[in-house]
Order: C-alpha cells, then sequence, then structure tokens
C-alpha cells in the first residue's frame, strides 16, 4: 500500500511538473528562425520536427524553461520557451490578422538598423514571417518580430506575404524546380527547415513553397490526394512515392520513407542528403527500394478529405 502512495504521488508530482504555468498565455508564436520540437523537455530528447519562425502553437504545458504545445501539424511536443512569443488569444489573434512579410531568400539576417555592418538581431531563413513596419529607408524596410522587437530586413529578401500567397504556382514544373534549389542540403531527423530536411520535411517544404499545406510525416501524407500506379507511364512529376512495408491485406504497416517523383524515371529525396536518385538500374544513384505506394497531390487541393490544404485556407499554419 505505501508503495502504491508513493507512486501515485510521484505521478501526481509529474502531472503538476507538466501543468500549464499559472497565468501564463495560451498561445505562442515562433521568434526564432525555426525551433526545434521534442518528444519530451530535454536538449537530449529526439527531435520530432520544426516550427518556422510566424507559426503559431498552443501552450499547454511547462517545464522549467520547456514547453509543451500543439504545433499545427504536430501535438504535444516541447520547445524552449525563449524560442517563443507568449500571447493571449487577442493577441494571436492580431498576429494572424497582421500585414507580414515572408522571407522569400534561402538564409539572411535582421539586423537592429538598416545597414548590413549594424548589429544582427537574428537569422531568417526562407518561409519564416515578420510583421510589416511602417519605415522604409533606401533598399530596407522596417519589421517587428512575433515578440514585437523592431528590426530591420534587406527589401529584396522580403515579400509581402498577401502578394506571396497569391502568386504562388502549384504546377509540377514549379514544384521540381522548388526541390532542386535544395539538392545537397543535409538530412536531419526532423529537419523542415532551409538549414536540414528530413524525408517528409522536404516533400512537405517543398508543396508549401508552391501554396499547398501537407500533413508533416511521411505516414500521414500516404493518405493524402489520389492513388496512383507505379508505373513510369502514369506518374508525372510532383507525385509523391512511400516506401516501407505493408499488411498482408495490402494496406501500409509502416511507411519509413517519402520522395517526390521527378521524372524521366527519377525521384528526388531527402536520404543522407538531398539528391536526386534512378529509379532503375541503369541510371545515377540507384534507389533500388520498392515503393508501397504513389499519391498524386496537385488536383485535390482544398478537397473535402483530401487532407491537402492551401496556404490560404490554413491561417492557423501562419
Amino acid at each position: 500500500m505505501k508503495r502504491i502512495l508513493l507512486l501515485a504521488a510521484a505521478a501526481l508530482c509529474a502531472l503538476a511538473a507538466n501543468a500549464q504555468a499559472p497565468g501564463e498565455p495560451e498561445w505562442g508564436v515562433v521568434n526564432v528562425s525555426s525551433c526545434f520540437m521534442r518528444l519530451k523537455p530535454d536538449y537530449e530528447s529526439g527531435n520530432e520536427t520544426q516550427c518556422l519562425m510566424g507559426t503559431v502553437v498552443r501552450l499547454h504545458g511547462a517545464e522549467r524553461y520547456w514547453r509543451q504545445v500543439d504545433a499545427p501539424d504536430y501535438k504535444d511536443v516541447w520547445t524552449t520557451r525563449m524560442s517563443l512569443a507568449l500571447m493571449d488569444e487577442a493577441g494571436k489573434d492580431a498576429w494572424i490578422a497582421a500585414p507580414k512579410y515572408i522571407c522569400s531568400t534561402e538564409y539572411t539576417h535582421l539586423f537592429e538598423e538598416p545597414a548590413t555592418t549594424a548589429q544582427r538581431v537574428c537569422d531568417f531563413t526562407l518561409g519564416d514571417l515578420v510583421r510589416k513596419g511602417t519605415e522604409s529607408r533606401q533598399g530596407w524596410v522596417q519589421v517587428f518580430l512575433p515578440s514585437g522587437r523592431a528590426c530591420w530586413a534587406r527589401a529584396f529578401d522580403v515579400m509581402d506575404f498577401d502578394e506571396w500567397t497569391r502568386t504562388r504556382e502549384a504546377t509540377r514544373e514549379a514544384l521540381v524546380a522548388t526541390a532542386r534549389r535544395f539538392v545537397g542540403t543535409p538530412y536531419m531527423w526532423g529537419g523542415a527547415s532551409v538549414k536540414h530536411f528530413d524525408c517528409s520535411g522536404f516533400t512537405q517544404f517543398v508543396y508549401r513553397q508552391c501554396g499547398i499545406v501537407l500533413p508533416r510525416n511521411a505516414r500521414e501524407q500516404i493518405y493524402t490526394g489520389e492513388v496512383v500506379p507505379y508505373d513510369f507511364d502514369k506518374m508525372l512529376p510532383g507525385d509523391l512515392l512511400f516506401y516501407g512495408t505493408l499488411h498482408p491485406d495490402g494496406k501500409p504497416r509502416v511507411v519509413s520513407h517519402v520522395a517526390m517523383y521527378y521524372g524521366d524515371k527519377k525521384i528526388i529525396h531527402s536520404s543522407q542528403m538531398i539528391r536526386i536518385s534512378s529509379l532503375t538500374p541503369d541510371g545515377d544513384d540507384y534507389y533500388e527500394r520498392e515503393p508501397i505506394g504513389v499519391r498524386r497531390i496537385l488536383g485535390h487541393v482544398d478537397e473535402p478529405g483530401s487532407g491537402i490544404r492551401s496556404v490560404a485556407a490554413h491561417p492557423w499554419y501562419y
């Protein structure tokens, strides 16, 4: 009985440690170029995904300087307090509604003053969001981090977010061209930014740059869109190929990898690094695994039940 009581007390202490901090706002917005989202509140814990600057998250737990959050595409993960700008419901709604710039270059910085010789505030990477300021100087625009800190961005590093959303091209050519930009980027489990990608982080990022939001993981992406035969005469560039194992009934059991069809019997994928691999033995970098499924995304965006949404229809993500 004493042991049972001690175990119960320990469980209550653990729950208390993870409880939302009293009086702390319920919402946060990522305030760094990209933050790691871990399984547990510990730097040695596995990284599940990354969220880019400007992403809205819901807080529901705290332990020391760690905060447990629900991201738009991942639940119950942990990130550090300093990675977030905390805010209440009204603040979150104001952030979503505010005019914004999106970082349109792969890697740059924000500065305290409109000069590259000024003190750097932080790094700034492709897809990051900041609030638009009202000032501009020759070649520079004023921006505000989600925390409200004012800084400056080079004008050619950013694009008006509404214009960016309107001008996304969800075409096969755009998908391939976007994916090719990242060839050679190193693989990292949970990577979902231009600094490093895992396999599904890569496909998700490429599609998002073309205006389409996919689920985060390969095990989710395999259930989106339309089933396509694994047939070189029927597959089209941009289709997603999935690898893993099947149940005896033919349904996916384990989905361990996803790649994007490049055309010409090739895939582009994040496997050790972003690379283009041949699907036939006579080609360069032959990828000899047999896919367990192929899915077509284009043509099914914002369809009910498709699991695919346009950026414009996914306000919480931004």
